[in-house]
């Protein structure tokens, strides 16, 4: 029997991160998010990471853990949901046969 729902939610840009949303149902208000969250290919395998802080020695302090259970389970649903980037797109070749515009 589940006991809570779990939604991730991506969010664009240029580090792509997502926001895990835990609910007691489907369609149900979250009475927890959590923001900033990555996918990082390790040494072992993929791994979650969750939003951290660094201090002033440098070294970097997570605000929370997740199980090994809760975290293979939110790597699923966000490899799943996970947008596709956007193919490249090459310019449309002129269809202009004037030359006049040739620079040499």
């Amino acid at each position: 029997m589940n006991i809570m729902h779990v939604t991730i939610e991506w969010r664009d840009g240029k580090w792509p991160s997502f926001k895990i949303m835990l609910a007691t149902k489907d369609g149900a208000e979250p009475f927890l998010e959590i923001k900033d969250c990555k996918i990082i290919d390790g040494k072992s395998g993929p791994f979650v990471s969750y939003p951290a802080r660094k201090d002033d020695k440098g070294k970097w302090w997570p605000h929370l853990y997740g199980s090994d259970a809760f975290n293979e389970y939110v790597i699923k649903l966000a490899t799943a949901d996970k947008p596709k980037p956007a193919k490249p797109t090459r310019p449309a070749a002129s269809t202009d046969d004037d030359d006049s515009s040739i620079p040499f």
